[in-house]
């Protein structure tokens, strides 16, 4: 019995699920042949002194078959080994919810990491500016400080070893929150008398959840809802009022400033005559 097929086809690895090279020998005196050792999935014959062996092994393993002559003279065997390599793995090994996370613009996220087999690299895509990843010694590591908002479906996907495995999730990047005036001109630096209403100061917000209110004059109050923060009342105490509105919740540290003057009642004078 001797290897016809190309040298080195006796002794081959394929990944899973994936045909063999076709292995054949060519023989004399036999009448048959039979197999041991194959691979699930393998076809082994022999017809007119040639010897063909076919698989698409479905499972993974280490495979040391015989070929043994029949009919003829003399025990005359053929050996080689199919080595079925399995699929590649990735596993994600950072906290459960790190591969589907919302971060502020301008933060670090959490680190997403997985551990890999079977490969020998990875490519990422839809990761958002200023964040990056890595794949060495069958880890992956997805780091970095995005500097940009929106939602990144990102992919990531093994290359080398077996089979196209790829990998999701979901970075949601946060914009800064945002704070500006909706009330005239000039409503947050403006004048009155005391025990005078204010025009009302009212700004609207994004990404914020409340608000809170400083520096205000006695008699006027600050209030936040449905995203519009609202300055109103009416002052009972005069002098110069520099207020401050900072957005609470939501991303970024946002405020804004204002001015209110309250003007005391002009004194009157009185002369009096013998």
């Amino acid at each position: 019995i001797t290897l016809t097929s190309a040298v080195g086809t006796d002794n081959q690895t394929v990944c899973i699920n994936t045909a063999i090279t076709e292995i054949t020998y060519v023989t004399t005196g036999a009448t048959g042949a039979s197999f041991s050792g194959m691979p699930a999935g393998f076809s082994g014959s022999w017809v007119g002194n040639v010897v063909t062996i076919i698989c698409t092994p479905p499972a993974s393993g280490v495979f040391n078959y015989t070929v043994t002559l029949t009919g003829g003279c003399g025990i005359v065997t053929a050996n080689g080994t199919i080595t079925v390599t399995p699929d590649n793995t990735i596993t994600l090994t950072s906290s459960v919810g790190t591969d589907n996370q919302t971060v502020c613009i301008n933060t670090a996220i959490t680190d997403i990491t997985y551990s890999t087999t079977g490969a020998t690299g990875a490519t990422f895509l839809g990761l958002p500016t200023g964040v990056t990843g890595n794949w060495a010694g069958n880890g992956i590591t997805i780091t970095g400080t995005p500097s940009v908002s929106g939602i990144f479906n990102y992919t990531v996907t093994l290359t080398g070893g077996c089979g196209n495995v790829t990998i999701t999730g979901t970075m949601t990047v946060t914009p800064d929150n945002t704070i500006a005036l909706t009330s005239a001109v000039g409503t947050d630096n403006q004048a009155v008398c005391i025990n005078t209403a204010i025009t009302d100061i009212t700004y609207s917000t994004t990404g914020a959840t409340g608000a809170t209110f400083l520096g205000l004059p006695t008699g006027v109050t600050g209030n936040w809802a449905g995203n519009v923060a609202t300055i109103t009342g009416m002052p009972s105490v005069s002098g110069t009022f520099n207020y401050t509105v900072t957005l609470t919740g939501g991303c970024g540290n946002v405020d804004v400033n204002g001015t209110i003057n309250v003007n005391p009642l002009p004194v009157t004078s009185q002369i009096f005559h013998d």
